[in-house]
C-alpha cells in the first residue's frame, strides 16, 4: 500500500487502498459498517466521533469517502480492539487525524469534549439484552448485544457529543426501528432521514439506517431503499464500490 502524503480526506482511483486489521478470533467487522459509512458519507464533515468504534473501520471508510471530514475520534471499551484501531489509524491515515481513545459512552470520556462533535456514528450492538442467543465469545457477545451499552444509552452519549446543528447516523436490525423515536426524543433528536435495507429485491428488511438531528418536528424522509446484493455473492454497485476501498488480501 503506497502511504504517501496523501490526506485522509480524498477519495478516488489515487487514494491509498485500506488494510484493516482485526482480531483473527473474536468481533470482525460485518458489511454493515460499508453501509453505515456509504449512508453516513453525505453528513460527514468537520469532526467526527465513533462510539463503539471496535477496528475503527467506519471512520477509515469516512476518511476516504467525505472530503469535508476533518478529523475523527473512535471511542472503543475493548482494549484488543481498541489496539486494533490505534495501529490501523496509524497505518492507513498516518497523518493522525484519526485517534482512538478508551471510555465508556455511558459516562464522561476523558479528552473527549461534550458538545463539540459535527457528526456522531454508530454501529452499536445489534441484540436486545436478554433476548435471543448469546455469543460464548466475549468480544462477539459484547459487539453484538447490549451487554455494556443499551439503545437509551447509546441515544443519551449522541446528545451529548453533538454539536448545536450535529446529526447522528447509525444503523439497527429493521425490527428496532420503532424503538428509535422514543429514545431520540428523550434526549431532545429527531429522525431526519430513514433507508431501509434488504438482502434483495423481494427480501424483506433486514436494517434501517438513520440520520438524527436536535430539535423540530416533522415525520422522518424515507430515502430509496438498498438492495444490499444484485446477485449470488455479488453486492450491489453502491455498495460495490465501497468494498472496492480496501486493499485485496
Amino acid at each position: 500500500m503506497n502511504r504517501g502524503n496523501s490526506p485522509c480526506g480524498q477519495y478516488g482511483s489515487d487514494s491509498p487502498r485500506l488494510r484493516i486489521r482485526q482480531p483473527e478470533r473474536g468481533y470482525r467487522f460485518s458489511i454493515d459498517s460499508v453501509v453505515l459509512a456509504g449512508f453516513a458519507a453525505p453528513f460527514c464533515r468537520g469532526t467526527v466521533l465513533d462510539l463503539g468504534t471496535g477496528c475503527g473501520v467506519l471512520l477509515l471508510l469516512l476518511s476516504r469517502l467525505a472530503p469535508a471530514m476533518r478529523t475523527g475520534t473512535g471511542v472503543e471499551l475493548q482494549e484488543d480492539l481498541l489496539d486494533f484501531a490505534r495501529r490501523n489509524f496509524r497505518d492507513n491515515c498516518p497523518d493522525g487525524r484519526l485517534v482512538a481513545v478508551p471510555g465508556d459512552v455511558r459516562g464522561e470520556i476523558p479528552g473527549v469534549a461534550t458538545g463539540s462533535f459535527d457528526l456522531v456514528v454508530s454501529n452499536p450492538p445489534y441484540g436486545r439484552a436478554g433476548h435471543g442467543r448469546r455469543n460464548p465469545d466475549p468480544g462477539k457477545g459484547s459487539a453484538r448485544h447490549e451487554v455494556t451499552c443499551a439503545l437509551p444509552d447509546l441515544f443519551a452519549a449522541a446528545s451529548r457529543f453533538l454539536s448545536a446543528a450535529g446529526r447522528f447516523a447509525f444503523i439497527l436490525p429493521y425490527p428496532r426501528i420503532e424503538e428509535i423515536e422514543p429514545c431520540a426524543s428523550k434526549e431532545g433528536l429527531r429522525v431526519e432521514f430513514l433507508r431501509v435495507v434488504h438482502p434483495r429485491d423481494g427480501a424483506p428488511p433486514s436494517r434501517g439506517l438513520c440520520c438524527a438531528v436536535r430539535g423540530g418536528s416533522g415525520t422522518p424522509r424515507l430515502l430509496p431503499p438498498l438492495f444490499l446484493h444484485e446477485g449470488p455473492e455479488k453486492y450491489c454497485l453502491e455498495v460495490e464500490r465501497i468494498c472496492r476501498l480496501f486493499r485485496a488480501g
